[in-house]
């Protein structure tokens, strides 16, 4: 432990949660900077699951806004928790899931949600499939002005390759044996969990398992809203080179890019603004 880290939580205390027959320990991690005005929310629906074998660690980035507070409420119920300047959301995605020590391993950020029978639908999923090793569903997308609309994964391997993220990366669960040498790429801004999630769909599209139901819930706004395009090319150029796509993979890769950005802001936009108000409608 560096002499900056602050660490908490029953593992400090020696209280060590395992493998139970027919319930293996499934790991969440939320990863958190001055996030005091959402965190509880998380906390609580982690520590509300239906399943009774998680090991729950909060990775913290050094905030300075009442977040550590909130977490000290939490230190009894919470299996680890620690504090430390980061090098950005995906080093420390890094952090919490090298701390894991779950059969499965879940990312939930610090203004996202589960639904309350989140972990045992995906456990009861994946029993006595061996061939799985990530398993993702949909989400409730919350607009900031109260609006909200379920998000469907996209399960199309030209999308995944050629634009974004599009399958839902708050509902991942992943066998913690296949992170092991694949960690996110910190240098990346907002395309990490694109990355790592196109490297796996290349090395096997069939290791991952869609389940139709919504698992988690996720607040649209801010960056998620306004990336700016320049970014969304800079970025996506990098993915492309990186894993493998060549020239001409790039070369579409930018195109689809270009051509989807409007439309994608758009419909951020009518979601926004829009839809509240015809949503009423009869």
């Amino acid at each position: 432990m560096s002499a900056s880290q602050l660490r908490g939580g029953r593992r400090e205390q020696g209280l060590h949660r395992t493998d139970r027959p027919d319930q293996p320990l499934v790991s969440i991690i939320t990863v958190v900077y001055n996030g005091a005005a959402t965190l509880e929310r998380t906390i609580q629906s982690v520590l509300g699951q239906t399943y009774p074998n998680i090991e729950y660690i909060l990775v913290d980035g050094g905030s300075n806004d009442g977040t550590l507070d909130l977490i000290r409420r939490y230190d009894d119920r919470l299996d680890l928790w620690v504090s430390e300047r980061d090098k950005g959301i995906y080093d420390a995605m890094n952090k919490g899931v090298a701390l894991a020590t779950g059969q499965w391993v879940a990312l939930i950020n610090a203004d996202d949600w589960y639904e309350p029978d989140t972990v045992a639908r995906v456990v009861e999923a994946v029993k006595d499939r061996a061939s799985i090793n990530i398993v993702h569903g949909d989400i409730w997308i919350h607009y900031p002005n109260g609006h909200r609309k379920v998000k469907h994964a996209r399960q199309s391997g030209f999308l995944l390759k050629y634009w974004e993220m599009v399958l839902n990366h708050p509902t991942f669960f992943v066998r913690r044996s296949y992170y092991q040498g694949r960690p996110f790429d910190a240098t990346l801004r907002v395309s990490g969990d694109h990355k790592w999630t196109l490297a796996a769909w290349l090395h096997d599209p069939r290791q991952f398992l869609y389940l139709p139901v919504v698992l988690a819930n996720f607040t649209a706004g801010g960056a998620s809203m306004t990336i700016p395009l320049k970014r969304v090319l800079s970025e996506g150029r990098r993915v492309s080179h990186d894993l493998g796509l060549g020239a001409l993979g790039t070369f579409i890769g930018q195109l689809t890019r270009t051509a989807l950005y409007v439309p994608q802001f758009l419909k951020l936009q009518f979601n926004q603004f829009v839809a509240p108000l015809t949503s009423g409608r009869r």
